[in-house]
């Protein structure tokens, strides 16, 4: 009908924009706008009111009628209109509300906005004609025919999981097994093992470090030592060094004691640090003036005083292989590559590359930096990777049922390589993060502590944050398109309610590992397009690289499991002026007097300090107890035994012999001049 036509015996008209108009007819019934006049249930074409009229003979005197509201688009009869005591019904006619009309258009814009386009539209990665599609489904088809029964692919899956885990294991057997050099059993070392401890650690006089010359020891370095940074910072004389290689010396080729061994290694060119391989330490005893130099990319520290300490580095035969990890990547690589290209399956690629990957970052390319003898070393290392694996997959199973499975089932056959070129690819660039992401982005923990004092870091961090949320942005859009948008949503409010939840714990800091970083953010690639292959690809690789190399180590953790040997935060001794005693018998005698501060009983009970501890050119050479004197009755006296710069720090020895926080370097010049440094004593 059009126009203001009116229906037979309904009292119903539709006006020139296809409102439907309310009157009262004369049996004071109510119609819809494109009905005819038959008895029974009637439907409103175009209105949304569902109108029911009872026949004439109904028992029931009275007609009722019931009004049904749809979510159709012209929906919007107002009952208040026709039952308000107070309403005109007999002089006129009933109209939609118009604020009920601009209701409803909002409803329906917030639907729109929240659920999506009508109909949603799934996302499904289609293939290309340009990139060669019957080519990309060759692999696939050649193996159909080669193995048409499911028996026999299941078969030939197993006799390649065994040929990749042989590719991984044989080589790591060679190369990281016994080594012995002139009937001495070679020792492995990780790329931060040193001789001598940081601080105080080798006891008074360094006696816990013993001995310090007259004696060698045989080692092998894995490769990949030269780029180690030091992440807490540390002294060297009046020096405070930090995210660079702890090398002390070697301009003559000797080094300090408490050098890297495997970076001096690579910086005197005994080992490389491209395969690794052995040396000879040679403990010289004490030795004054370390010059400093840069070679084969690694850059000493110089160090102008004496130390008790030294040590060469010498080639030695018959240290066998090298490491060979980047030869076994390229075999590891092209596996996975073919397994990808080679199956239909969303669960074999899955579960295939994720075991060959962490197989190899767990035993290969980044495996965990321990110090045993080399007889050891596979046994500990497949214990531990096993050890790692087994939470890890069960892990990857709901990944895989929540998120991959979205992602990687159904795939055209047409854009298997393209999938697993970007899912594989991803895969890899994840599980190698120390090789890729960790060497040009400054950030080595995400812990407010190091991001401010590593140069780079805060900003570093804003780029990656700014690349997340344009990512993210992406992702959304996509959820957006397929109606899911809200669960997207709403499990990001809930992490970030969490986190939040997490940080406010008091006594503990909140940790976000590769591994935690990961699993936040594979959620938003639960979709099937291609920047979602190379998203959850990445993240997996992530996880693995994270798990592989450190374990799952708990997201809260005490500043103390954190800190290393970095800073407490602790106080620290107020040094008062110290005393210089030069006394003229044949020969000049000097001798500097140190005393401090006293210190407050309640600072002293809230930090349970228990003593004093004094360092002389890094090493420990006084500790005194407040059980036996008070501070501030206490005197350090150094005589001087040779003309050299000596550098001192002072620390308090907290709870069970432990040493806090250390003060900066005072110096005691050759000629005899004292230098505080800068914040070193109160006057």
């Amino acid at each position: 009908m059009s126009g203001n036509t009116l229906t037979r015996n309904t009292g119903v008209a539709a006006d020139e924009d296809g409102d439907v108009v309310f009157s009262n007819n004369d049996n004071g019934r109510i119609g819809s706008g494109s009905s005819s006049s038959s008895d029974g249930l009637r439907k409103g074409g175009k209105s949304g009111v569902e109108v029911r009229h009872l026949d004439d003979d109904d028992d029931n005197s009275n007609e009722e009628a019931q009004l049904l509201h749809s979510d159709s688009e012209d929906d919007g009869l107002e009952l208040d209109e026709l039952t308000s005591p107070d309403s005109d019904v007999e002089n006129r006619p009933f109209r939609k509300s118009k604020s009920r009309q601009q209701g409803r258009k909002r409803h329906r814009y917030c639907d729109w906005l929240w659920g999506g386009p009508a109909p949603s539209k799934t996302q499904r990665i289609e293939p290309r004609a340009w990139l060669l599609p019957r080519l990309q489904a060759g692999l696939v088809d050649v193996l159909d025919c080669l193995f048409p029964q499911k028996w026999q692919k299941g078969m030939l899956l197993v006799g390649f999981g065994i040929v990749w885990m042989l590719t991984v294991v044989v080589p790591v057997v060679l190369t990281k097994g016994k080594v012995v050099v002139d009937g001495q059993e070679v020792k492995h070392l990780g790329c931060v093992s040193s001789l001598w401890g940081g601080n105080a650690e080798c006891g008074l006089d360094g006696r816990l470090c013993e001995p310090f010359g007259n004696t060698s020891v045989a080692f092998r370095c894995p490769a990949d030592c030269a780029g180690v940074k030091l992440l807490n910072p540390r002294w060297v004389g009046n020096q405070q060094i930090n995210y660079r290689a702890y090398v002390i010396g070697g301009g003559e080729g000797v080094y300090r004691g408490d050098s890297f061994v495997c970076q001096a290694g690579v910086h005197a060119g005994v080992v490389t640090d491209k395969k690794g391989g052995c040396g000879r330490v040679k403990l010289k005893g004490e030795y004054y003036r370390f010059e400093n130099s840069t070679q084969n990319g690694v850059e000493s520290v110089q160090f102008g005083s004496y130390f008790p300490m030294s040590y060469e580095v010498e080639k030695v035969e018959g240290c066998g292989r090298g490491d060979a990890r980047w030869g076994q990547l390229i075999v590891s690589v092209g596996l996975s590559l073919l397994l990808g290209a080679g199956t239909r399956s969303g669960k074999v690629m899955f579960f295939g590359g994720f075991t060959g990957v962490f197989l190899h970052v767990g035993l290969v390319s980044d495996p965990p930096d321990i110090e045993v003898m080399s007889g050891r070393l596979v046994q500990e290392l497949v214990g531990i990777m096993v050890g790692r694996l087994l939470p890890a997959v069960f892990v990857m199973v709901v990944v895989y049922w929540a998120i991959g499975r979205r992602t990687l089932e159904g795939v055209d056959e047409g854009a298997n390589w393209e999938k697993t070129l970007l899912w594989m690819g991803g895969l890899w660039l994840g599980g190698l993060t120390n090789n890729t992401f960790e060497a040009w982005i400054p950030i080595s923990r995400l812990e407010g502590h190091d991001l401010r004092q590593q140069p780079g870091a805060l900003v570093a961090l804003v780029v990656v944050v700014g690349v997340l949320i344009a990512l993210g942005t992406l992702q959304a859009w996509h959820f957006w398109q397929e109606g899911r948008l809200p669960k997207f949503l709403a499990f990001y409010a809930g992490a970030i309610a969490v986190i939040a939840t997490l940080v406010v714990m008091p006594g503990l800091e909140l940790r976000l590992h590769h591994y935690v970083l990961a699993l936040l953010l594979l959620p938003g690639t639960a979709m099937q397009t291609r920047p979602s292959l190379l998203f959850q690809g990445l993240l997996v690789g992530l996880f693995i690289n994270g798990v592989a190399r450190w374990g799952f180590d708990s997201v809260l953790q005490t500043y103390d499991s954190i800190r290393g040997d970095g800073q407490y935060g602790s106080l620290v001794p107020e040094v008062v002026a110290p005393f210089i005693e030069t006394l003229e018998m044949g020969v000049k005698q000097e001798t500097i007097h140190f005393k401090w501060s006293a210190l407050d009983d309640v600072a002293r009970l809230r930090e349970k300090i228990e003593g004093i501890s004094v360092l002389v050119n890094d090493v420990e050479r006084f500790r005194g107890w407040f059980t036996e004197t008070k501070l501030e009755d206490m005197v350090f006296s150094w005589p001087r035994f040779r003309k050299a710069d000596e550098y001192f720090r002072f620390s308090f020895v907290g709870e069970g012999g432990n040493t806090l926080d250390w003060t900066e370097a005072g110096t005691w010049f050759a000629n005899g001049t004292w230098s505080k440094g800068v914040g070193f004593y109160k006057v």
